[in-house]
């Protein structure tokens, strides 16, 4: 055989084997929600991510990336290393990007003319699922943040969040009233007094930033035109039931039954699923009394539960509660939004978080107030903590993000987030100069994160680390596929870089 011939056959093999190599690799095409928003305005459509996975590193691309109606172009962020917390895979990365030009017909792509941009990648595998926040910053080019949610957990929050909590969308509870979606007033009360129970509840204009909120309010209780009660204004995430002539009665009450297939007038059941540890309620909030009395209260009460029913106020019914957050002394706020902060104290038990019943009230106390007390309530949200309340290094502030110090061993940092659910990313970054550990605080829900970075100038004194973001390792396969602990000479070898390349030598 001629010397050409089988350096011809030889090349074939390898070209066979980089292909093989190629066809290994794992991708996983992902369609959900994608969120797209540039300097927090935007909105959302359906699209694919694909993740791809290949000796131990991981791709991850939005392809024909598409800005309103400008054309993008493919978002690739290569060769993550990943890093595995529970059941979860995460992918955590800042770096540099060039976006090249998207496959679809008739699109002029701009995003390759704008050069490197610096992105900043945490995303989420667990159970076939994928989260996604992309931030791309664009500050420098254009004058623009792109922050891409992709996922539905994320986007809507599923499972973290509770819906409509700008009280934005309405739908029809009963006759020409109206109820905010997701939650529930006595317009669609149960009990054999929820005929007389009246309507506590309408849609305001008078939001924090020229936007709706909700109103909830107290009316005077007439028996043949003769005031005999007040009714306190609430709503409720569960259904209100209204059971007994006594205000005090524990028939009288807000609650959640898992087991129930009622559905109010947007579709929905009467409770939101919560499967996740939040660490406050957030909301802002107006209190207004009809007639001044420092003695009353608006009240605020939030329960996570494992269901499937629970009820406040509570009775010997209730299932498990997971945690509780409670404030039953909000003063009368005189026209003014004040934002408010309660945080979930935790059971010590088992139960697992399947629901929350949150309840807010124009009085603490059943059956007192007086006709006209208001609550206004805007922007509830659950809030997720992402710091860090403990970190073993010297002066260490919960607010303080970097660090310099003369010695460090990475792996006793004992970094301790202040949540429950938070996710703490370690890795190590390196320069010709400096290693730094750097610690990344996850939000549970993943909108929001704090980085600590802990850096040493004399790099023979960093002692061991838990994890790296570079490696220089590699892996060498022969021709036929089989791994190579030691290579022939004149052998040729099929190298597997850990940045993902691949590369052919001959010894």
């Amino acid at each position: 055989m001629k010397k050409s011939t089988r350096w011809m056959m030889l090349l074939a093999m390898v070209i066979a084997q980089l292909s093989f190599f190629n066809a290994t690799a794992q991708a996983t095409d992902y369609t959900d929600t994608l969120l797209v928003q540039v300097n927090g305005v935007g909105g959302g459509t359906m699209a694919t991510v694909t993740v791809n996975e290949h000796d131990g590193l991981y791709d991850l691309i939005l392809r024909n990336f598409i800005l309103e109606t400008l054309a993008v172009g493919n978002v690739e962020i290569t060769n993550i290393e990943p890093q595995t917390v529970g059941n979860k895979t995460i992918l955590h990365v800042s770096r540099d990007i060039t976006i090249s030009e998207g496959d679809l017909e008739g699109k002029t792509w701009f995003g390759p003319d704008l050069g490197e941009l610096p992105v900043e990648l945490t995303a989420v595998l667990e159970n076939n699922q994928l989260c996604a926040l992309i931030n791309l910053n664009l500050m420098s080019k254009l004058g623009q943040i792109i922050e891409v949610r992709f996922g539905n957990t994320i986007v809507n929050g599923k499972g973290y969040h509770i819906p409509n909590g700008g009280f934005e969308d309405w739908h029809k509870s009963s006759g020409s009233y109206q109820e905010p979606n997701a939650w529930h007033s006595f317009e669609t009360a149960t009990g054999s007094l929820a005929g007389s129970a009246g309507h506590h509840i309408e849609k305001s204009d008078k939001g924090r930033n020229n936007s709706s909120c909700a109103r909830v309010y107290a009316e005077t209780v007439k028996l043949f035109g003769i005031p005999i009660a007040v009714a306190n204004g609430t709503m409720t995430t569960g259904r209100m039931n209204a059971g007994d002539a006594s205000a005090a009665s524990t028939k009288n009450n807000a609650y959640i039954d898992m087991s129930k297939t009622d559905k109010d007038g947007n579709g929905d059941p009467f409770y939101v699923n919560l499967t996740s540890r939040p660490d406050s309620l957030v909301m802002y909030l107006q209190y207004n009394q009809g007639k001044t009395n420092s003695e009353y209260h608006a009240t605020v009460s939030a329960i996570i539960t494992e269901g499937p029913y629970y009820q406040d106020p509570e009775d010997n019914k209730n299932d498990k509660a997971v945690a509780k957050a409670k404030n039953n002394t909000i003063a009368a706020t005189n026209g003014n939004w004040e934002r408010i902060s309660i945080p979930f104290v935790y059971e010590d038990n088992n139960a697992e978080p399947k629901a929350i019943l949150v309840t807010i009230s124009t009085n603490a106390k059943a059956g007192t107030g007086n006709d006209g007390d208001e609550v206004l309530v805007d922007d509830l949200t659950l809030v997720y903590n992402d710091k860090l309340t403990s970190l073993n290094v010297e002066g260490f502030d919960p607010n303080k993000f970097e660090y310099e110090v003369k010695e460090l061993n990475a792996d006793n940092l004992n970094p301790v987030a202040d949540s429950r659910d938070a996710i703490i990313l370690q890795s190590i970054e390196e320069t010709d100069t400096t290693k730094s550990a750097v610690i990344t605080v996850l939000a549970a829900d993943m909108r929001s994160s704090n980085t600590y970075k802990v850096t040493v100038k004399n790099t023979s004194g960093i002692k061991q680390t838990t994890a790296t973001t570079k490696s220089t390792s590699v892996t060498r396969y022969g021709i036929d596929g089989r791994r190579v602990n030691q290579a022939r000479k004149g052998q040729v070898i099929i190298i597997k870089q850990a940045d993902g390349k691949t590369v052919k030598v001959i010894q």
